[in-house]
């Protein structure tokens, strides 16, 4: 398997390259600095930014799939991102015929607010707003894209031991998430690994949090 990680430097992103390689993948991450990067055996590094159609399409060409893990700042959150960068991203996936995509979201974005519970609900819909906004804004594009995408949809992020069995659910299904629906970073990148060869998650919101899963 041949995967590209966008978003390889940020903290979940640095979880996929680790639990990627682990696995035995062939590792691509496309980086604006590549001197953030850790060179090591399996892993290759391409720089560029994420408004380089061109470069983008390079680094694709030869991939399986692609897993982005990419976030705002606290201080820039309500920044467009995902507004821009998933139709460019769409377009190099078209452009080098590689279909398989699982994104990081947010749990709240878009319908998977009806996942959640008070008191998180509240955050969804006051200072997280304009950051689920944009995401929903770029994740939208996926449905009439061709692609095959899944979304995954994490609470709040930390630090954390990988856990054997991390709830996970479709968020058609109308699963309630708990009130404080914590999330290990290791926990989200194992369930976009497995996510990523499982052909029933696609076109599907997986929502997620570091609870265990007593199904």
């Amino acid at each position: 398997m041949k995967v590209l990680v966008i978003g390889a430097t940020g903290r979940t992103g640095q979880e996929l390259v680790k639990q990627s390689l682990e696995k035995g993948y062939e590792v691509r991450v496309y980086v604006r600095r590549p001197e953030a990067i850790t060179l090591q055996k399996n892993l290759t590094v391409f720089k560029g930014n994420l408004d380089d159609i061109e470069s983008l399409t390079t680094a694709l060409h030869g991939v399986d799939s692609v897993l982005i893990a990419l976030g705002n700042s606290i201080s820039n959150r309500n920044d467009k991102l995902f507004e821009w960068v998933i139709p460019n991203l769409i377009t190099a996936m078209k452009a080098a015929n590689v279909k398989r995509i699982v994104s990081l979201s947010a749990l709240g974005v878009g319908s998977t607010f009806d996942n959640t519970r008070y008191p998180y609900r509240f955050g969804a819909r006051s200072f997280l707003k304009g950051n689920f906004e944009d995401h929903l804004a770029g994740e939208i594009k996926f449905k009439d894209s061709g692609l095959d995408w899944t979304t995954v949809h994490p609470g709040p992020l930390f630090n954390g031991e990988k856990m054997e069995k991390p709830l996970v659910r479709d968020a058609s299904t109308g699963y309630k998430m708990p009130r404080a629906p914590r999330t290990n970073r290791a926990d989200v990148a194992q369930v976009m690994l497995k996510a990523l060869v499982d052909p029933s998650t696609y076109g599907k919101e997986l929502i997620m949090a570091s609870t265990p899963d007593k199904n």
